[in-house]
């Protein structure tokens, strides 16, 4: 049921705090815009809310312009701590005599490889997906709607780091961030952003276990 005065929903009893001011309502409503002046602790916040699969937090950010900058930001920060904590112990234990101006060099060189790397397959990652719905699924969301909110959340790929298990972790998260962004901002079932997102990621992930080996240092 629904308060005809706050308009909360409510199941046997509700103690009605009164009528909503219009802002308030506006805040509560699920096409509350972002803020304009919406900075990196706002939009840290906003990851992490589609981190948690909050739907509201992905439509708001698939739809907001300023998150484009602050999730290739946010992205590339996650990524180059991956791929810092990975390298720097294979540099170091293969290389221990290295002289500190070349160890730095190669830690780089390696940096900015993996990055690149990274940024290709995720990029072909997030296109073949959308792809995919737009052919088969009749998907409504354009691509940058589509990137802006899984950049926000490429986060959840940092439960890499955590030894063992941490591949599997990450590979569970990413599939559903991936899940949920598709089912809201392209409008297809749950079904089918699952199957897309969980075909896609099996097929990167066989990829990356074929091919892994002839970039080991």
């Amino acid at each position: 049921m629904k308060c005809d005065l706050c308009h909360q929903e409510f199941g046997l009893s509700h103690s009605c705090p009164g009528a909503f001011s219009p802002a308030a309502q506006l805040l509560l409503a699920d096409d509350a815009p972002p803020p304009l002046n919406g900075g990196p602790i706002y939009y840290l916040g906003e990851a992490w809310k589609i981190a948690r699969w909050d739907d509201v937090a992905i439509r708001r950010n698939a739809k907001d312009p300023r998150a484009t900058f602050f999730s290739i930001v946010f992205w590339l920060i996650a990524t180059l701590l991956v791929t810092l904590i990975s390298t720097l112990p294979l540099l170091t234990r293969r290389a221990p005599n290295t002289r500190p101006a070349v160890f730095l060099f190669v830690l780089i060189f390696a940096l900015i490889f993996s990055v690149l790397a990274i940024a290709l397959v995720t990029f072909l990652q997030l296109t073949l997906c959308h792809a995919i719905a737009k052919w088969f699924f009749g998907a409504k969301g354009k691509f940058i709607e589509v990137m802006r909110p899984l950049l926000l959340g490429w986060f959840v790929n940092c439960l890499t780091l955590i030894p063992v298990a941490g591949t599997l972790l990450a590979a569970i998260a990413w599939t559903a961030v991936l899940m949920m962004v598709f089912e809201e901002v392209d409008e297809i079932s749950r079904l089918q952003a699952f199957g897309i997102s969980a075909g896609i990621n099996l097929c990167i992930f066989v990829l990356e276990v074929a091919f892994l080996p002839a970039f080991h240092l």
